[in-house]
This record gives C-alpha cells, sequence and structure tokens, in this order.
C-alpha cells in the first residue's frame, strides 16, 4: 500500500456574472446558491493520477514547505492566479483511498479570486479549466458527464447551497477530516467499495461495486476478511438489494459472497462456467442468459448489460451500463499492475477479442476490480492492446533468437518487472507462446 504524500488544492470561487435575481438585493438560499462559480479543471488524459478526471487546481508539497503556501504556489503555476496565502481558509483534509497506487493526504482551501485576476491554464497537466456555477458542475456528474474525485463532487455539492456555513459543511463528513472514506461515488447510483482481500500485488484490495436507486446489484462482494465483510454489511444496512452477481470465479472476487447471500437472503448469479467452477465453494443460484440486460428504476436509473468477456477466465463477464457508459471490467483489466493470463484458465487470443468487443461499446469510463477508476475508456483499451502487441512481438523476437523456456524469454522480455513477478510473467509468456502457436507464427 503506497503511502500518501502531501498536497494541497485550492477551490477558487467568484461573484456570478448571471442576471441578479428575480428576489432583488434580498437574495434567497437558492438565489444565494445560483450567485458564485467556482473555477474547476480536467486532468488532461495523460496524466498518472486521475487522468480525465475533473478537479481543483492544486499539487504536492514541497519539502519544509507550508500546506497553504504550497496552494497559493500551486494555484499561480498551474492557472496563473496570484493570492495572498493568508486568504486560504481551510475547508478539509482528504486522504486518496488505499487501493490507489499514487495516494495524497490532500488539504483543501477555499478563497474568492482576487479582482483582476482571470484563470487560464498555463501546464500541460490540464487540457480543460472554466468558471461553473457549482450546480451546473453537480449536474454534469449526475448526467453521467464527468468524472470526479470525492472532494471534489462534495465541494460542490456544499457549494451548490451558497457560501453561508459552506465550511461547516465541507468539515462535516469525517473524510474530510482526514478519515478513509468507505463508500465512493463514481457514478450516480454505482458505489465503490474496496476491500482488502488476498489478491495478486500490487493489488491490496478488491473494488466491490454497489449499483441502483430503489435497488440495488451487488457485484463481486469479495473479502474473505471478517471487518471487510462487517464493512460491506454497514454499508448495505439500508438498501434493498435485488441480487448478487459475480464477474469470475478467482477468490479475491467471491470470497464474501457466501456471507452476504446468508445474512441478506440473497441469490447469487454468475455465468454458467463460473458457477460450475464455484460448485462446492460458492453456492449460485441463477445463470446468466448471454446478452441478460436488467432495468433497476431509481434516479436516473440503470440499464444493465451482462457481456461474456473470457480471456482472463473462461466464464468471465463485464457489467456495461447503459445509460452513462461505465463499464464493470472484474479482472479484464486493472486500474494498478497487469491482468495475468494464466493457461489454461486465461487464453490470450479470447483476451484479446474480449477487449476489442468491448473498446467497440459506446463506454465511456471503466470500473475496474483492482485500482482507481480509468476516464478516456477507449483510448485506455487501446493502450491496453498496444501494450500486449508490443509485449508479444519482444517474446516472438526472442523466440525467433533461439530462446524456448518462458523463464529465459522473461528475463529478456519483461525487464521492466521487478524479479519477484517474473513468475506470474512466465505464465503470460506462455500464453503468448500459445496464441502465437495458435496463429501459425511459431
Amino acid at each position: 500500500m503506497a503511502s500518501p504524500r502531501s498536497a494541497a488544492a485550492v477551490i477558487l470561487v467568484r461573484p456570478s456574472p448571471c442576471p441578479p435575481s428575480i428576489n432583488g438585493p434580498g437574495l434567497s438560499r437558492q438565489g444565494e446558491a445560483q450567485s458564485i462559480e467556482v473555477f474547476w479543471v480536467r486532468r488532461a488524459p495523460r496524466m498518472m493520477f486521475q487522468g480525465g478526471f475533473y478537479a481543483f487546481p492544486g499539487g504536492q508539497l514541497d519539502p519544509d514547505e507550508d500546506a497553504r503556501v504550497c496552494a497559493a504556489r500551486e494555484l499561480f503555476e498551474e492557472i496563473g492566479v496570484r493570492i495572498d496565502p493568508t486568504t486560504l481558509v481551510d475547508v478539509g483534509r482528504w486522504v486518496t483511498p488505499a487501493f490507489s497506487p499514487r495516494r495524497f493526504d490532500t488539504r483543501f482551501f477555499l478563497t474568492r479570486c482576487p479582482p483582476g485576476e482571470e484563470p487560464r491554464l498555463n501546464t500541460e497537466e490540464h487540457d480543460f479549466g472554466e468558471w461553473i456555477r457549482p450546480r451546473d458542475a453537480v449536474a454534469k456528474w449526475m448526467e453521467g458527464r464527468i468524472l470526479s474525485a470525492p472532494p471534489v463532487l462534495h465541494a460542490l455539492r456544499c457549494l451548490s447551497e451558497g457560501l453561508e456555513g459552506v465550511e461547516a459543511r465541507m468539515m462535516g463528513v469525517p473524510w474530510a477530516n482526514g478519515e478513509p472514506i468507505p463508500a465512493i461515488d463514481m457514478r450516480p447510483g454505482i458505489v465503490l467499495v474496496p476491500l482488502r482481500t488476498p489478491t495478486l500485488p500490487p493489488a491490496t484490495h478488491t473494488n466491490c461495486y454497489i449499483v441502483g436507486g430503489d435497488e440495488v446489484i451487488v457485484i463481486d462482494p469479495a473479502s474473505p476478511y471478517e471487518e471487510e465483510q462487517g464493512l460491506l454489511d454497514r454499508i448495505l444496512e439500508k438498501r434493498k438489494i435485488r441480487e448478487i452477481w459475480l464477474t469470475h470465479l478467482h477468490r479475491d472476487h467471491v470470497s464474501g459472497a457466501n456471507h452476504l447471500k446468508d445474512k441478506r437472503v440473497l441469490q447469487i448469479a454468475a455465468h454458467p462456467i463460473t458457477a460450475r467452477d464455484l460448485d462446492g465453494v460458492v453456492k449460485v443460484d441463477r445463470t446468466f442468459a448471454e446478452g441478460e440486460r436488467l432495468e433497476l428504476s431509481g434516479k436516473p436509473g440503470w440499464s444493465l448489460r451482462v457481456l461474456h468477456t473470457p480471456g482472463h477466465a473462461r466464464g468471465h463477464v463485464c457489467i456495461f451500463e447503459e445509460k452513462n457508459g461505465s463499464l464493470i471490467t472484474g479482472d479484464l483489466m486493472a486500474g494498478l499492475g497487469t491482468v495475468v493470463i494464466d493457461p489454461p484458465e486465461g487464453h490470450m487470443a479470447t483476451y484479446f477479442d474480449s477487449l476489442k468487443r468491448m473498446q467497440a461499446l459506446p463506454v465511456t469510463a471503466l470500473l475496474p476490480a483492482h485500482g482507481p477508476v480509468m476516464a478516456n475508456a477507449k483510448a485506455k483499451i487501446q493502450e491496453y492492446l498496444d501494450h500486449r502487441m508490443e509485449r508479444e512481438a519482444k517474446i516472438l523476437a526472442a523466440w525467433q533468437r533461439g530462446h524456448r523456456e518462458p523463464g529465459a524469454i522473461v528475463k529478456e522480455v519483461y525487464t521492466d518487472v521487478q524479479p519477484a513477478m517474473h513468475g506470474l510473467a512466465e505464465r503470460s509468456v506462455i500464453a503468448h507462446l500459445e496464441k502465437l502457436q495458435e496463429e501459425g507464427r511459431i
């Protein structure tokens, strides 16, 4: 688990240039809320941390640097706005969840944009920035048009109620005071719950997803650990659960399924192959039909489609939310590390085909089982395909130079992988060699 680095961010606000409220000078609460704008930026897709997410300007503290000084420095470096650090109002401290490969312990500060200062993008860290009313920003998130981290969404919701009392509202949740956030709203009605599991490094957690409104689907209640199961129980305590869905058979995805099934008297659904392979381990009550769809009621409503995506596992499925383009990927892709293709359960050519079929969907965000959510979904899938093809070309070249043992090929090709991971890399080499043999190339 990565240690969080100290950082600071600035929530920059100004009076809105919109026409005055019909209520006149004595603004109503709604009029007051509509009278401010906030400046936000979109992180460039290439950024390792939250690329494609909407955020506030900010960055990492230099050694021995005060958080307010850092916030003012970052604001000027990133968007060219000069502020007096003493004007910054502390409105929270958020720590990136433990499942992320890059973590920050970030102080958030609120300040008004000084007269005469106008933001402009000064670095390649961001590809877009604008002034926006907080309510309009929240509406974009509600429509599934943007991705944003919990502290940003929380700040926007608080600012939507106006500046009066905003400090208390922003500090009014435990995770705005440095406590770990247990459940993350990634999109409306799609909640990510990172659960500690006995998974493969560098991952330490598996993401369980709760999808829906009036009733929900729980996808991959993964943890065998009592404290993690208790955490998920508390999060689900007041929710009506329709069913448990499993993406595939691996223990770091299914180990909490029996507990939740028994506690809440639920049914478990999975692909027929997964149901067969889990016989005696997890009782699957029904199997998915190919292309199965489920409509869930509530605001804004959800349309889930189950897609068979073998390659990592024979019975692997992804869950596609068709209204906003969110793809719950299981282990088809990962937000950190790599996906192991381990024959005979794993099959490289089939894995390539599954990636290409998911790329052909109108997908906008990838919600993996391990690591953070990824924006710019189609480009990210292409990165996966390109990376695998590059590896395969090097494996083929090593074979043509006379290397026949997977271990020898790993030493020549996987020079960027730590020796402790070479055993898993050998399994992927075997999968690539099988694919090359099937294609008649070796």
